[in-house]
This record gives C-alpha cells, sequence and structure tokens, in this order.
C-alpha cells in the first residue's frame, strides 16, 4: 500500500519551489504560491520541523572540482554476513557518495566519484578490501542526461488542519 501524500496543495508549491531553487527569498516562495513572505516562512520552518525539507546545499559540478569519472558500484555482503551494517564503512570513504541498501544480487549500491580511472581503481580496491565484502561489480558512467530532478510532489485530498480550505 502506498503512503499517502502529506503535503497540502500550499506546502507542495513551497517544496516545488525549493527543490528548483534553494536559494529563493521568503517572498519569493510567498509569490510562487500566492502568500505573503512571513507566510511562506513560517510555512518553510513547519516543513523543516516535520522532517519534510531536511537542509539546503549547493550543487557542485563534479568535473569543476576534479572528479570526472562517475561509477556505480553494486556490492555484495559475504555469506553469513548479512546482519552486519557495512554503511559505516562505506561512509568513510570520502568518494562514495552515496550508498543505498538494495534488495537483488547485491546488498548495497554505491554511487562513487573519482578523478581518473586510476583513482577510480584505488577506489575500487579500498571497497573491495572492506570488511564482509565477497563480490563487487563496477559500472562506468560515460554521460548523465539529467540528475537530481525535483522529487513529484503529490498533495493530499484533504487540507490538513493547518490548512483552511480558503489557502487550497
Amino acid at each position: 500500500m502506498p503512503l499517502e501524500p502529506k503535503l497540502n496543495v500550499t506546502d507542495a508549491g513551497i517544496v516545488d519551489a525549493l527543490q528548483r531553487d534553494g536559494r529563493l527569498s521568503y517572498a519569493e516562495i510567498g509569490a510562487a504560491v500566492g502568500m505573503s513572505g512571513p507566510s511562506a516562512h513560517e510555512r518553510v520552518k513547519k516543513l523543516e520541523a516535520r522532517g519534510i525539507i531536511r537542509g539546503y546545499m549547493a550543487a557542485v559540478d563534479p568535473v569543476s572540482v576534479g572528479l570526472g569519472v562517475l561509477a556505480f558500484m553494486w556490492v555484495t555482503q559475504a555469506p553469513g554476513t548479512i546482519a552486519d551494517d557495512l554503511a559505516g564503512d562505506f561512509s568513510a570513504i570520502a568518494e562514495v557518495e552515496a550508498c543505498h541498501r538494495i534488495a537483488g544480487e547485491g546488498d548495497y549500491l554505491l554511487k562513487i566519484r573519482a578523478s581518473d580511472t586510476s583513482d577510480l581503481e584505488r577506489i575500487v580496491r579500498i571497497v573491495q578490501g572492506t570488511r564482509h565484502v565477497y563480490r563487487t561489480e563496477t559500472d562506468v558512467v560515460f554521460s548523465t542526461p539529467f540528475e537530481r530532478r525535483p522529487l513529484p510532489i503529490r498533495v493530499a485530498e484533504k487540507p490538513s488542519r493547518s490548512e483552511s480550505p480558503v489557502e487550497a
């Protein structure tokens, strides 16, 4: 059963606007959803308190900072060690940008950034040398047509307690 959306129309509009540009002023956010800047500020703070907005960050071009190689690595744990969580071990490797626990052939999917293929080889060897790693498979990315798209926000059908029907 899919989770029910937790956002009303106004909050969904705010989240959508901030996903597209996290540097918008509260006045700009308010204008985008039809409310005042102070009201938008209050709504953003509530979305942050609810954990819907988890933070703000700069989108850095990897090539510009010398990390032009992107790879995904499938990691399988050694039999009998599945109870051991390897996420902490992978987070200690600075070049691992993301770590996902997955279902399927592997146990983890790592997103790795490297400066070149020699650097990628070094990182692969570090991951392979991590405790309880049984097998890895690495796919190198040729190009990335798009990435980090805004999440499609579904709207709750009925107004929440914090939203009057007038605002919807």
